[in-house]
């Protein structure tokens, strides 16, 4: 027989067939063998335009296995198509049948366990395309945004098993328009032929037999396209394809086809990508995730500044579905990464996610601040966690350094170049050397000197001053400067013989060494003197 598919055309339609005339009306859904609601609708207060209408639709207590476990499908929020069904497979996607789509506008509800309707707009609706370039009939649609997991409407894992072979014999729960559901055993797969638009999709298929077989045995129909189907596992429902269409076999049997998913994650994945999500497999491989964290440069208090979190997937396969939770002691600007979406969940906390990290790949995650805390230590918490990895923690407790921005508070003025405390010792020099904008004295508080002291000792001229230990970090330097007659000018170029040689002070001097720099006395005149610089 030349095998000829039966697209589950909207309800409304018809199409005549060799073998069968096959009509759909808007009233049919998915056909079970001997029908009760009880025991086949997941919701009742179904039909009728759920978003619209007067009776809220709730989980039947009756249906096997429990109806909460499948909150992840949908229906659209449309006044005359309320009747198809469409499956979760991330917190913003669903999958769906190309040859059925859906309207430019549309919204699509969930009944969330609080008892609510919950509706989101479709952002894009794509067909999945196989690895000939050729355009199946498995699509994939992005919600306008993702829904929170605080709604408790959760997407499906897929079923990941190792062959097709490992399918076969499965007791699928296969859902129909309206929120119909029977149970049918998977049969086999296929790939037909000559058959436009069908004959590019690998298929899962069940046969459906009306004179045997189980009370809840089901055959689609019209209406029925894009409906998901199942196989529990662990009392847990795993999606692994949506209808797409029918076949009429001899004796009255008829074959029913579904999208096999799992044959496209690939494909899926990347699609999914750009919303930071991928599929959830059933059964995740997991690999090790190395993460490390380090600023971007020396953190300076009230300065901009930024810290990176770097992660490597050291394993040998892909990381799916990487998350990382931040926690900050003080709120960052922007939290941003290649590749990554991240959101704030609170002023500290930040949450970001990207759909996968392949094998050998290091991607990094960068925080940043205008103006970092004006205190000394910045804490930082991080949580990652991967499908099928167990969540490591990441914790770092970063300096901050003192800036002159910082430690400039509270003064009068706060100029560089002012001298608010009258001891001719500009702030600029205060902050370098060691003294105070408040206190006029040329001493710092532990006794150093503060201006540069010179002696002579022989033929040899001897400057001294203080200097920061980490005056690199703050970005301070103090550049000696040389000249003969300071009216023709200053020079860095030290004359021949110059030595500089920096040790602590004695007694210590917190912070702080004692820089000295010996020059020959071989001219009449030598001047020099210190100039101090900050960049900040």
């Amino acid at each position: 027989m030349h095998r000829r598919v039966v697209n589950l055309l909207p309800p409304g339609t018809f199409r005549l067939l060799p073998l069968a005339l096959f009509f759909a009306t808007p009233l049919m859904a998915l056909q079970i063998r001997n029908y009760s609601a009880a025991v086949n609708d997941r919701l009742i207060h179904f039909p009728g335009a759920p978003i619209y209408n007067f009776q809220t639709p709730a989980i039947n207590p009756t249906f096997s296995p429990s109806a909460a476990l499948f909150l992840g499908i949908g229906w659209p929020a449309h006044l005359t198509d309320w009747t198809r069904q469409m499956a979760l497979v991330s917190p913003q996607h669903f999958v769906y049948a190309a040859h059925y789509p859906l309207g430019n506008g549309w919204q699509i509800a969930f009944l969330g366990p609080d008892g609510n309707q919950h509706a989101y707009g479709i952002k894009s609706q794509v067909a999945i395309i196989n690895s000939s370039g050729q355009t199946t009939d498995l699509l994939l649609c992005t919600l306008t945004s993702a829904i929170p997991s605080a709604l408790g409407i959760t997407p499906f894992p897929v079923l990941n098993l190792a062959s097709e072979a490992d399918y076969t014999g499965k007791t699928m729960v296969v859902c129909g328009s309206f929120v119909r559901a029977g149970k049918m055993q998977l049969a086999g797969f296929t790939q037909l032929t000559n058959d436009p638009g069908f004959d590019t999709t690998r298929f899962a298929y069940f046969d459906y037999n009306p004179n045997t077989g189980a009370s809840d045995n089901c055959n689609y129909q019209g209406g029925d396209s894009g409906a998901p189907s199942f196989i529990m596992v662990n009392g847990q429902p795993a999606i692994i394809g949506t209808a797409s269409g029918q076949d009429p076999l001899p004796n009255n049997i008829s074959r029913n086809y579904l999208n096999f998913i799992p044959h496209y994650l690939t494909e899926l994945d990347t699609l999914m990508e750009a919303q930071g999500y991928h599929m959830k497999r059933f059964y995740p491989v997991s690999t090790t995730l190395v993460s490390q964290i380090s600023s971007s440069s020396s953190l300076r208090q009230m300065m901009p500044g930024g810290i990176a979190l770097s992660t490597q997937n050291t394993g040998a396969v892909m990381a799916h579905n990487v998350s990382v939770q931040l926690t900050f002691s003080s709120a960052p600007n922007t939290v941003s990464g290649s590749g990554w979406i991240c959101e704030a969940a609170s002023p500290l906390v930040w949450n970001c996610r990207r759909g996968g990290l392949a094998n050998a790949a290091l991607s990094t995650l960068t925080a940043n601040w205008n103006s970092l805390p004006n205190s000394a230590y910045l804490q930082f918490s991080a949580i990652i966690s991967q499908d099928g990895g167990t969540p490591a923690t990441v914790n770092a407790t970063l300096p901050v350094l003192q800036s002159f921005s910082s430690w400039i508070q509270g003064t009068s003025n706060p100029a560089k170049d002012a001298d608010p405390d009258r001891d001719g010792i500009s702030n600029l020099l205060e902050y370098a050397l060691g003294g105070s904008p408040a206190v006029p004295s040329l001493f710092a508080s532990d006794g150093h000197r503060l201006l540069p002291q010179v002696s002579k000792a022989g033929s040899v001229l001897l400057v001294r001053f203080p200097r920061r230990t980490d005056a690199a970090a703050r970005g301070l330097v103090s550049l000696v400067q040389f000249s003969t007659d300071p009216t023709s000018g200053w020079q860095t170029v030290a004359p021949a013989g110059t030595t500089e040689a920096s040790a602590p002070y004695s007694p210590p001097s917190s912070g702080f060494e004692e820089v000295t720099v010996s020059l020959p006395v071989n001219v009449a005149k030598r001047f020099v003197r210190v100039k101090v610089t900050l960049d900040e």
